[in-house]
Protein backbone atom coordinates (compact mmCIF):
# COMPACT_ATOMS: atom_id res chain seq x y z
CA UNK A 1 0.00 0.00 0.00
CA UNK A 2 2.79 2.63 -1.19
CA UNK A 3 0.34 4.66 -3.91
CA UNK A 4 -2.48 7.04 -4.03
CA UNK A 5 -3.90 4.25 -6.03
CA UNK A 6 -3.96 1.47 -3.69
CA UNK A 7 -4.87 3.55 -0.77
CA UNK A 8 -7.85 5.06 -2.66
CA UNK A 9 -8.66 1.06 -3.57
CA UNK A 10 -8.63 0.18 0.35
CA UNK A 11 -10.76 3.39 1.77
CA UNK A 12 -13.60 2.31 -0.92
CA UNK A 13 -14.02 -1.04 -0.15
CA UNK A 14 -15.01 -0.25 3.01
CA UNK A 15 -17.87 2.00 1.23
CA UNK A 16 -21.11 0.54 -0.89
CA UNK A 17 -20.17 0.03 -3.79
CA UNK A 18 -22.52 2.44 -5.31
CA UNK A 19 -20.02 5.65 -4.05
CA UNK A 20 -17.64 4.40 -6.57
CA UNK A 21 -20.20 5.81 -9.29
CA UNK A 22 -20.76 9.40 -7.11
CA UNK A 23 -18.38 11.70 -8.91
CA UNK A 24 -18.21 13.73 -5.51
CA UNK A 25 -17.60 10.54 -3.21
CA UNK A 26 -14.42 9.37 -5.96
CA UNK A 27 -13.25 13.12 -5.55
CA UNK A 28 -13.39 13.24 -1.65
CA UNK A 29 -12.02 9.49 -0.88
CA UNK A 30 -9.41 10.53 -3.85
CA UNK A 31 -8.05 13.43 -1.71
CA UNK A 32 -8.39 11.55 1.49
CA UNK A 33 -6.34 8.51 0.31
CA UNK A 34 -3.37 11.30 -1.34
CA UNK A 35 -3.45 12.79 2.40
CA UNK A 36 -2.76 9.82 3.71
CA UNK A 37 -0.39 9.25 1.22
CA UNK A 38 1.84 12.12 2.34
CA UNK A 39 0.79 11.23 6.22
CA UNK A 40 2.91 7.84 5.45
CA UNK A 41 5.40 9.23 3.99
CA UNK A 42 6.07 12.01 6.92
CA UNK A 43 5.99 9.13 9.50
CA UNK A 44 8.42 7.14 7.64
CA UNK A 45 10.60 10.07 7.06
CA UNK A 46 10.21 10.84 10.62
CA UNK A 47 11.17 7.26 11.63
CA UNK A 48 14.20 7.35 9.52
CA UNK A 49 15.54 9.61 11.72
CA UNK A 50 15.36 8.01 14.99
CA UNK A 51 18.69 6.09 13.16
CA UNK A 52 21.75 7.09 11.89
CA UNK A 53 22.60 5.16 9.16
CA UNK A 54 19.45 6.55 7.43
CA UNK A 55 19.25 10.05 9.34
CA UNK A 56 18.67 13.15 6.91
CA UNK A 57 18.04 16.35 8.15
CA UNK A 58 17.46 14.97 11.93
CA UNK A 59 21.75 14.33 11.94
CA UNK A 60 21.47 18.20 13.29
CA UNK A 61 19.56 17.13 16.41
CA UNK A 62 21.65 14.22 16.80
CA UNK A 63 24.66 16.51 16.62
CA UNK A 64 23.19 18.97 18.94
CA UNK A 65 22.32 16.00 21.24
CA UNK A 66 25.78 14.53 21.64
CA UNK A 67 27.72 18.25 21.48
CA UNK A 68 29.09 17.84 17.89
CA UNK A 69 29.51 21.44 16.28
CA UNK A 70 29.07 20.50 12.66
CA UNK A 71 25.44 21.34 10.84
CA UNK A 72 23.17 23.74 9.97
CA UNK A 73 24.39 26.25 12.43
CA UNK A 74 28.03 25.52 11.85
CA UNK A 75 29.55 27.73 9.09
CA UNK A 76 33.05 26.95 7.00
CA UNK A 77 34.58 30.06 9.21
CA UNK A 78 33.96 28.12 12.17
CA UNK A 79 35.40 25.14 10.88
CA UNK A 80 38.58 26.80 9.46
CA UNK A 81 38.39 28.53 13.16
CA UNK A 82 38.53 25.11 14.93
CA UNK A 83 41.58 23.32 12.44
CA UNK A 84 43.57 26.60 13.91
CA UNK A 85 45.00 26.75 10.60
CA UNK A 86 47.16 29.37 9.67
CA UNK A 87 47.04 31.92 6.61
CA UNK A 88 49.45 30.05 4.73
CA UNK A 89 47.90 27.25 5.02
CA UNK A 90 44.39 28.79 2.87
CA UNK A 91 45.84 31.90 0.90
CA UNK A 92 46.56 29.80 -1.92
CA UNK A 93 43.48 28.38 -2.20
CA UNK A 94 40.28 28.92 -4.85
CA UNK A 95 36.91 29.34 -2.91
CA UNK A 96 34.89 26.25 -4.02
CA UNK A 97 38.18 24.12 -2.66
CA UNK A 98 38.58 26.18 0.32
CA UNK A 99 34.78 25.02 1.10
CA UNK A 100 34.85 21.74 0.07
CA UNK A 101 38.08 21.61 2.51
CA UNK A 102 35.75 22.36 5.78
CA UNK A 103 32.29 21.08 4.49
CA UNK A 104 31.33 17.91 6.61
CA UNK A 105 29.35 15.40 4.12
CA UNK A 106 26.53 13.49 5.06
CA UNK A 107 29.10 10.20 5.41
CA UNK A 108 31.90 12.40 7.77
CA UNK A 109 28.69 13.09 9.63
CA UNK A 110 27.19 9.95 10.53
CA UNK A 111 30.38 8.28 11.53
CA UNK A 112 31.04 11.24 14.01
CA UNK A 113 28.25 10.93 15.45
CA UNK A 114 28.52 6.66 15.76
CA UNK A 115 31.88 7.36 16.92
CA UNK A 116 30.51 9.99 19.67
CA UNK A 117 27.90 7.21 20.60
CA UNK A 118 30.41 4.72 20.81
CA UNK A 119 32.81 6.62 23.03
CA UNK A 120 30.53 7.12 26.11
CA UNK A 121 31.50 4.44 29.42
CA UNK A 122 34.84 3.17 30.22
CA UNK A 123 37.97 3.74 27.56
CA UNK A 124 39.77 0.04 26.87
CA UNK A 125 41.16 -0.92 23.87
CA UNK A 126 38.48 -2.69 21.71
CA UNK A 127 36.79 0.81 22.50
CA UNK A 128 39.14 2.95 21.09
CA UNK A 129 39.55 0.29 18.22
CA UNK A 130 36.09 0.86 17.65
CA UNK A 131 36.11 4.77 17.94
CA UNK A 132 39.25 5.03 15.13
CA UNK A 133 37.37 2.43 12.76
CA UNK A 134 34.29 4.41 12.63
CA UNK A 135 36.02 7.17 11.07
CA UNK A 136 38.31 5.84 8.49
CA UNK A 137 36.39 3.03 7.73
CA UNK A 138 39.12 0.38 7.91
CA UNK A 139 40.78 -1.98 9.97
CA UNK A 140 43.17 0.20 12.99
CA UNK A 141 45.15 -1.54 15.16
CA UNK A 142 45.55 -0.10 18.84
CA UNK A 143 48.85 -0.99 20.98
CA UNK A 144 49.06 -0.36 24.43
CA UNK A 145 52.56 0.35 26.44
CA UNK A 146 51.39 0.86 29.82
CA UNK A 147 54.83 1.23 31.43
CA UNK A 148 55.34 4.40 28.59
CA UNK A 149 51.77 5.36 29.40
CA UNK A 150 51.12 5.68 25.69
CA UNK A 151 48.68 4.25 22.86
CA UNK A 152 49.36 3.59 19.64
CA UNK A 153 46.96 3.55 16.63
CA UNK A 154 47.76 2.25 13.61
CA UNK A 155 45.65 2.45 10.18
CA UNK A 156 46.10 -1.06 8.69
CA UNK A 157 43.60 -0.98 5.86
CA UNK A 158 44.21 3.11 4.55
CA UNK A 159 46.73 4.22 3.12
CA UNK A 160 48.81 7.74 4.07
CA UNK A 161 46.68 10.64 6.31
CA UNK A 162 43.17 9.54 6.58
CA UNK A 163 41.44 12.71 4.93
CA UNK A 164 39.37 13.00 8.49
CA UNK A 165 42.46 12.50 10.42
CA UNK A 166 41.46 15.63 12.91
CA UNK A 167 37.89 14.87 13.48
CA UNK A 168 39.17 11.35 14.53
CA UNK A 169 42.07 13.38 17.08
CA UNK A 170 39.33 15.60 18.63
CA UNK A 171 37.15 12.09 18.92
CA UNK A 172 40.38 10.00 20.29
CA UNK A 173 40.75 13.08 22.73
CA UNK A 174 37.80 13.45 24.16
CA UNK A 175 37.46 9.92 25.68
CA UNK A 176 41.51 9.38 26.83
CA UNK A 177 42.64 10.07 29.70
CA UNK A 178 44.81 13.22 30.15
CA UNK A 179 47.83 11.00 31.58
CA UNK A 180 48.20 8.97 28.26
CA UNK A 181 49.87 9.86 24.81
CA UNK A 182 48.27 9.00 21.75
CA UNK A 183 50.47 8.63 19.12
CA UNK A 184 49.51 7.42 15.01
CA UNK A 185 51.05 5.73 12.79
CA UNK A 186 50.60 5.91 8.92
CA UNK A 187 50.67 2.58 6.26
CA UNK A 188 52.66 3.53 3.23
CA UNK A 189 53.80 1.38 0.30
CA UNK A 190 56.29 -0.51 1.08
CA UNK A 191 59.53 -1.49 -1.22
CA UNK A 192 58.07 -5.26 -0.78
CA UNK A 193 54.73 -4.50 -1.68
CA UNK A 194 56.34 -1.65 -4.71
CA UNK A 195 58.56 -4.81 -6.07
CA UNK A 196 55.75 -7.05 -6.12
CA UNK A 197 54.09 -5.23 -8.98
CA UNK A 198 57.23 -6.25 -10.73
CA UNK A 199 57.07 -2.99 -12.90
CA UNK A 200 59.18 -1.68 -14.93
CA UNK A 201 60.62 1.75 -15.44
CA UNK A 202 58.53 2.44 -18.43
CA UNK A 203 55.22 1.35 -16.93
CA UNK A 204 55.60 2.93 -13.59
CA UNK A 205 56.52 6.54 -15.69
CA UNK A 206 53.61 5.78 -18.18
CA UNK A 207 51.50 6.10 -15.21
CA UNK A 208 52.54 9.43 -14.01
CA UNK A 209 52.34 8.87 -10.53
CA UNK A 210 53.54 11.65 -8.30
CA UNK A 211 55.93 10.85 -5.10
CA UNK A 212 52.75 11.65 -2.76
CA UNK A 213 50.45 9.47 -5.29
CA UNK A 214 52.85 6.56 -5.02
CA UNK A 215 53.16 6.83 -1.33
CA UNK A 216 49.71 5.82 -0.99
CA UNK A 217 48.69 3.42 -3.96
CA UNK A 218 46.59 0.80 -3.71
CA UNK A 219 46.00 -1.49 -6.16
Amino acid sequence: MNATRDIKRAMLDYLPKYYEEIRESEAIIGAQAKAQLRLMQDIDDVLAQMFVDTSTWGLARWEELLGIHVGRDYSVWDALEASQKVFDDVEEMAWDIFEDSFTVDGADRRASIKSRIRGFGSVNAQLLKSVCESYVGGEVEVIETPSAHKVSIKFIDSRGIPANINDLKEAVAEIMPAHLVVEYTYRYLSWNEYDAFAWTWDTLNAKQFTHDQLEVYKP
